[in-house]
């Protein structure tokens, strides 16, 4: 199979996206609206409209799937890609409960709905490498948000392979890029500490990612609602490459030109984290896609983002001169 960019004139297709105004979803958003593709953002009552003015906004029920049903019947999109969801990285066991109502049964709902209302639309749903492929290996998770990805991983092979549901599982890397709303998040944390002055504390930074740039992940969500016919339920979203915290804080250090160091503390480190790569190859020949970006190339454009953000802001701190003090006591969310 050739490997190509994203299909260029999505002018025929009608997407509906969930979590369009999170971190992926406005990338893919835009990514759709570049390419001409009629795009429904779906919202729950109260949450943040669409990032561009001429998507479709359509607030769903996403706790009846009769509701779901409903909605997609009146809306009729090809293609829905579903990512909102609960993306929290505390394991406390009050967390399990909200990652399970949100990440399983939320998404439950709204895939029966699409099975109900909507049969030969795609139906493509976020899953994450954080968890081992329930299908194939035995299961490993270190979180909560884990556990509910790994039983969403495993409701949609089911419904997959007992009833020909056209599901697809993304299992997403770790994704980074510009335009993060999370400042919690590993790279944007260790961007904006840095240009602060301060060192970033971190955990002891040994753990290994798969890091996957937010426009690679954009374009391959696309690809994945496009497979013509999916041989199976689930798919690989990252570069296959597995890339250490350390060398990622380090990445950024070189394009900031900074001396700060971070500090490591193993007492942050997290028990059970798990390593786990793409299986790019696998994922190239259902697909046809690539991740494009090296982590060099990523990590350049988003402290580039980061820096023009703070040129815009007239009451950010300008970045002080090297051997400034170490910042709060923290653990970046991965």
């Amino acid at each position: 199979m050739k490997e190509s960019p994203v299909a260029s004139d999505l002018r025929d297709h009608r997407f509906a996206v969930s979590g369009a105004s999170g971190f992926i979803g406005r990338h893919l958003t835009s990514l759709l609206h570049e390419r001409g593709a009629q795009v429904i953002m779906l919202r729950r009552p109260g949450s943040p409209t669409a990032p561009f003015t001429s998507i479709r906004s359509h607030v769903i029920d996403f706790s009846d799937s009769k509701a779901c049903a409903a909605s997609l019947r009146r809306l009729k999109p090809t293609h829905v890609i579903h990512l909102a969801g609960f993306a929290n990285s505390d394991r406390s066991v009050d967390s399990i409960a909200r990652s399970l109502d949100v990440n399983l049964t939320a998404s439950m709902k709204l895939i029966l709905g699409a099975m109900d209302a909507i049969p030969d639309s795609r139906v493509v749903v976020s899953g994450t490498l954080e968890t081992s492929n329930p299908w194939e290996d035995p299961v490993e998770v270190g979180s909560p948000y884990g556990i509910s990805k790994a039983m969403l991983e495993v409701l949609t092979g089911g419904l997959h392979r007992l009833y020909g549901a056209n599901l697809i599982n993304a299992r997403l890397g770790m994704v980074y890029g510009p335009d993060d709303p999370n400042e919690h998040r590993l790279v944007p944390c260790v961007v904006s500490a840095f240009l602060r002055g301060t060192a970033p504390v971190l955990s002891s930074g040994r753990r290994r990612c798969d890091w996957i740039y937010v426009s690679d992940v954009a374009e391959a969500l696309v690809e994945a609602a496009l497979i013509k016919k999916a041989a199976q339920p689930e798919i690989d979203i990252g570069t296959g490459q597995l890339i250490s915290i350390r060398r990622v804080a380090e990445v950024i250090r070189g394009h900031l030109g900074t001396t700060i160091q971070p500090v490591y503390s193993d007492e942050l480190d997290r028990p059970n984290e798990q390593e786990r790569a793409a299986d790019a190859e696998q994922t190239f020949r259902l697909s046809g896609w690539r991740a494009r970006v090296s982590l060099t190339e990523g990590i350049s454009r988003t402290v580039a983002w980061h820096r023009r953000q703070r040129a815009e802001d007239p009451h950010s701190e300008t970045m002080p001169s090297p051997g400034a003090g170490r910042a709060p006591r923290m653990r970046p969310s991965l």
